[in-house]
């Protein structure tokens, strides 16, 4: 088929359908109306149909004939709203007037009960004096009876593109066709009126603040350029006393210090207030301080029916721009502490974080005007990055999915045969019909019951149709559910018939001997049970039998009259039994009985179900590529302390779904905490205990005197004499899980070595640039051999993390760039080197822990000396003569013990009062290259753990509410570790411990839970957007991933095991595909959607699913 000229039959019924857009209406995604009206449209709609709008004669007849220029026969018309003075009519009235000739003439008019976009609170002028209730004849509610519109405004929510409104409903009563004319119709009748009668206009008076409300405005941002430094003060746990420089120095340490953290809450705090300060302003100014109010207000006009603009908009309008943001934080700093060059170095004022106080109605300073620039450009790049990464995703879950199609008996199968899901999304539905059978919408059908029985074909639908079978799988499953009201766990009837009976065999059957492992008495129980009459076993077997499967389980929904899922008969259940207890309080005998809505329900569920040949897996496939493409590429990264940090956007869906990956970037687990005393004590020392605690973290400060000693001409030292301050314990007992005298410990035994090793690990780097300057290939091609030999030796974890390619700041992850990679390590050369050996050092700060621990196996004096050390340490004041010996004792061993750990270690000294600090002298040999032992110090120190939960960084508690309304306690992790947290099951409550490593899920709890993880997961990403796909789409993207069992990535790697190797080479590396098919002989039944564009043969799916067969005589 062309574009504009079909070759042939087929391709003109495709043409037909494809450029049909009445019947194009519902978006597969998530149900959602497509078309609407748009912009002028609205503002001209909401000023027609509010009170007070009215027409002459002449005018109701131009705007009626306007709307219905290519009706024939007879226009139906209404009487006038106002006899006298003169005949008027009303905006509502031409809208009716519309509606009633554009209903099929054979079709009762509409009921309809919604609500308008503009909310009632907009309808109220100036503070409500008397005590006003919105909810009844307010312009918000919009009430359609026999398609006369009584009361309401129409606006966005009705002839915009948003479900359950006016076009949503006649398209779902009746069909298309009608609610395309009810479209054009609107379309013409609005535009006719806003050119003739309205006219629309938007003036400076409509932007412009009462000289009160911007007095109040002028004050708060006053207030705001002092508020910066008690946001610091806070960020840093500084007492209000501290001095403005104290601050600010302890500000820049934060700042220029590895650890970003406090950095990070500093900003997190400055935020906060700053927002409090936004809205502040928002408050004086918005609805009430503005000149003009709603509706007069034009601009206000146009937000509130949604023509355009948002409230965002209008603030930054008329009250201030607010907080720039970039990646999800303010502006950062350069190295000089300012954030551009005209503000002070670490500024207070939230005006330097690029807090904009100025608005565009009275302009904006040059310094914001440079802030808001960046924020623009930031968009742009996004925009121009994010584009590739979406598309390279949708298109491999496209060419993964593309073979899954519905086929006759309703199971979704891939090309091959292989059945992914037995019925299309757990209940066999296709999305764009579900709309209405949500049991919100059942009232609207029951209104608007006689119409949707007859375009339905009710009448002959029940002749034909027999709803026993279905009927009775329900009874039965109520039945058993009454009978077994608290679950059971399953049993079978033998079991039953050995408790009742084992007590009194035992008693009578004498000790015989055991045979086949059994004993006299349970050979004879069986022999029991085998004589037992048919009547008798049957008993046990009743009592003991399973819940009946459910009836979508078992009869076939579309040739079985209501058998539909579970939640459906409990929606409609619920809904008939409120319909009835209703109709009995007013005392109405209603015109449709109770059973009729229920049939009418259960056909409208059966013509919803899915057809045959619809390609799901390709909608399922665009229903999640779209969305992508809307959410920005940054990671929101909660700041700070307060809150986990979480990948989200791009990279968390191509974590998920394209390449699986076993390990994660932030890993996390939540458990609720049990409701008892008792837990929520244990609780608190639990989150203690699965704290990481590093070094860092306990140090107060390092002092280093660094000496040169000379013995003579060869043997020439540098000598370190490095003492370690530690803090004292109340300041990190609370959150910390360790004493003074195992950070001692872990010094003594573990640290020096580390800090030795990394010191032997730098200079052999140094010496080796000595070295070399100019680039000879041999010596590079050497070096990276060794380099090689003692990467393997150090480091086996960072080989693993080459192969997870989801990092946020690479390419697409496809075969090209894992090409352009390798090429690119292969040109690496000495500068980064270089750089990647100072990273090195922290990476293998663990490994080298692990090594240092083996050394360790033999429990050595050290180990004996910290039993016998006891809790002496904590009441030292009044110890006798004798123990204060034996602990002075136990220092030298200890001295000597570090003193004999390693050849470079001169002399050790610690504090055996309150151990709170310890020195150490080092000798180093002499270097041609000088390089900076503090540094390093720092570094290791930052790098090293004294404690940890193997897996977990952090904890947090949050409060939280459950299903049932109820506050909880549910623990968080940062990291994971489900090994561990089974072991406080008195704590924790363990069923319903949740992680987000689909992986760990699966080990665990077996494929099915996985399953669930993934469709979370996905819906979790999608809602931080706020946008919705329906979990039709996400299940099914989840059962084709865990469908052989184990949860296989939609990428290169996972479509090895596909069964069409042509589509495995329209994929990605086709040579290798083709290469390995061709060397195992394999072959193609040429089933596959790409397997037949290949060979250009009908794809198997919609019209191609079945043949014909042509009469021959």
């Amino acid at each position: 088929m062309n574009a504009h000229f079909p070759q042939s039959e087929l391709g003109r019924a495709e043409a037909y359908t494809l450029a049909f857009t009445d019947e194009q209406y519902l978006v597969p995604k998530d149900g959602k109306p497509l078309p609407g009206l748009i912009q002028d449209h609205m503002i001209s709609g909401v000023s027609m149909t509010i009170r007070g709008c009215f027409f002459t004669r002449e005018q109701y007849m131009e705007l009626v004939y306007r709307g219905l220029t290519d009706k024939k026969g007879r226009i139906k018309t209404f009487p006038p709203a106002i006899m006298k003075p003169q005949r008027l009519w009303t905006g509502k009235q031409v809208v009716s007037t519309l509606l009633i000739n554009i209903i099929p003439e054979d079709h009762v008019p509409l009921n309809l009960s919604g609500k308008a976009k503009i909310g009632g609170r907009a309808w109220v002028k100036g503070p409500a004096n008397r005590c006003l209730s919105l909810d009844s004849m307010c312009e918000s509610q919009v009430i359609i009876r026999n398609g006369e519109l009584l009361c309401g405004v129409l606006d966005k929510a009705h002839f915009g593109s948003s479900a359950y409104g006016l076009v949503h409903c006649c398209y779902e009563i009746y069909g298309g066709k009608t609610s395309g004319k009810v479209l054009t119709c609107l379309g013409r009748l609005f535009t006719a009126y806003l050119q003739l009668y309205r006219g629309f206009t938007m003036g400076i008076e409509d932007i412009l603040v009462k000289p009160k409300a911007d007095h109040k405005r002028q004050k708060i941002i006053e207030k705001s350029k002092k508020g910066g430094i008690e946001a610091v003060r806070a960020a840093l746990n500084l007492p209000e006393t501290a001095s403005c420089e104290e601050v600010q120095g302890k500000w820049q340490d934060a700042h220029l210090c590895k650890d970003q953290r406090d950095f990070n809450m500093v900003d997190l705090k400055f935020k906060e207030e700053v927002n409090n300060y936004s809205n502040e302003v928002n408050k004086v100014c918005m609805p009430l301080g503005l000149h003009r109010s709603f509706p007069e207000n034009n601009l206000q006009l146009m937000v509130q029916s949604g023509a355009k603009g948002s409230t965002v908009n209008t603030m930054q309008i008329s009250c201030l721009l607010g907080q720039i943001e970039l990646e999800g934080r303010r502006p950062p700093l350069m190295a000089s502490g300012k954030s551009l060059p005209c503000f002070q170095p670490y500024d207070f004022s939230p005006s330097s974080g690029g807090f904009v106080t100025g608005r565009f109605l009275t302009g904006i300073k040059p310094s914001e005007f440079f802030f808001h620039c960046m924020a623009g450009r930031e968009g742009l790049v996004d925009t121009a990055v994010k584009t590739s990464r979406s598309g390279y995703l949708q298109r491999c879950v496209i060419k993964h999915l593309e073979g899954l199609v519905v086929q006759y008996d309703l199971t979704v199968r891939d090309s091959d045969g292989s059945v992914v899901q037995f019925l299309y999304g757990e209940d066999g539905l296709d999305i764009p019909k579900t709309q209405f059978l949500q049991p919100e919408q059942f009232p609207f059908i029951a209104e608007n019951y006689e119409v949707i029985q007859k375009t339905n074909h009710l009448d002959e639908a029940l002749t034909r149709m027999e709803s026993r079978q279905a009927n009775q799988q329900f009874k039965a499953i109520k039945k058993w559910r009454a009978r077994h009201q608290n679950s059971v766990q399953r049993e079978g009837g033998f079991l039953l018939f050995a408790q009742k009976k084992m007590a009194s065999v035992k008693a009578q059957t004498p000790e015989g001997e055991v045979k086949y492992g059994r004993d006299a008495a349970t050979l004879q129980l069986l022999k029991m049970w085998y004589e037992l009459d048919e009547k008798k076993r049957r008993k046990y077997l009743k009592k003991a039998n399973k819940c009946p499967d459910p009836s979508l389980g078992v009869w076939r929904p579309d040739t079985y009259f209501a058998s539909v899922s579970e939640t459906f008969e409990n929606g409609v259940e619920a809904y008939i039994n409120r319909w009835e207890s209703e109709n009995r309080q007013g005392y109405t005998c209603p015109t449709l009985s109770s059973d009729r809505l229920k049939d009418l329900l259960y056909l409208k569920w059966q013509r919803s179900l899915c057809d045959p040949g619809e390609a799901v897996g390709l909608l399922a496939a665009q229903s999640i590529g779209e969305p992508s493409t809307q959410m920005t590429l940054n990671t929101f990264h909660f700041a700070g302390r307060g809150e986990m940090n979480v990948t989200l956007g791009i990279p968390r869906l191509r974590e998920i779904l394209m390449v699986a990956s076993a390990n994660i970037k932030t890993p996390t687990m939540s458990v609720p905490v049990f409701n008892t005393k008792k837990a929520l004590k244990k609780v608190k020392q639990l989150k203690k205990q699965l704290t990481r605690v590093c070094l860092a973290e306990v140090l107060q400060k390092i002092e280093i005197e660094e000496s040169l000693r000379v013995k003579c001409k060869q043997n020439k030292h540098r000598l370190y004499k490095i003492r370690f301050h530690f803090l004292p314990r109340e300041y990190y007992q609370e959150e910390k899980c360790v004493k003074p005298r195992d950070i001692l410990h872990f010094m003594e035994t573990r640290f020096f070595k580390i800090f030795l090793e990394a010191i032997k690990r730098k200079s052999a780097k140094m010496a080796s640039f000595t070295e070399v300057s100019a680039r000879k290939a041999t010596r590079k091609d050497l070096d990276g051999d060794q380099d090689k030999i003692q990467d393997s030796q150090e480091a086996p974890a960072e080989e693993e993390e080459v192969i997870v390619d989801a990092e946020a700041d690479e390419g697409d992850g496809d075969a090209t760039e894992a090409k352009r990679r390798k090429n690119q390590e292969e040109e690496v050369d000495y500068e980064s080197e270089e750089e990647n050996g100072e990273e090195d050092v922290g990476e293998n700060v663990e490994d080298e822990e692990a090594d240092s621990e083996k050394e360790e196996g033999t429990p050595s004096a050290e180990g004996d000396k910290k039993e016998a050390d006891g809790d002496g340490s904590q009441n030292l004041s009044f110890v006798s003569q004798t123990k204060k010996d034996r602990l002075l004792q136990s220092a030298d061993v200890r001295i000597n013990a570090v003193l004999d750990s390693h050849p470079s270690i001169q002399d050790y000294l610690f504090d055996t009062e309150n151990e709170l600090w310890c020195e150490v002298s080092l000798t180093l040999p002499l270097m041609k290259v000088y390089f900076d032992v503090s540094s390093l110090l720092v570094s290791v120190a930052r790098n090293t753990v004294i404690h940890e939960v193997k897996g977990i960084t952090r904890c947090l508690l949050n409060e939280s509410t459950n299903k049932h309304g109820e506050k909880e306690l549910v623990l968080h992790t940062e990291g994971i570790n489900l090994a561990e947290l089974f072991r406080y099951s008195d704590i924790l409550d363990l069923n319903r411990l949740y992680s987000n490593d689909i992986h760990a899920m699966a080990k665990n709890y077996g494929i099915e839970s996985a399953l669930r993880v993934i469709i979370k997961e996905i819906k979790d990403v999608f809602a931080v957007y706020g946008i919705e796909v329906d979990p039709r789409h996400l299940s099914l993207v989840a059962d084709y991933m865990c469908f052989e069992g184990f949860y296989k990535p939609l990428n290169r790697f996972g479509i090895q095991s596909n069964s069409s190797p042509l589509q495995q080479m329209t994929f990605e590396t086709s040579y290798k595909f083709l290469k390995e098919a061709t060397m195992m002989g394999a072959h193609d039944e040429l089933r596959s959607p790409s397997a037949c564009l290949v060979v250009g043969k009908v794809v198997k799916g919609g019209t191609g699913l079945f043949d014909l067969k042509q009469p021959l005589t």
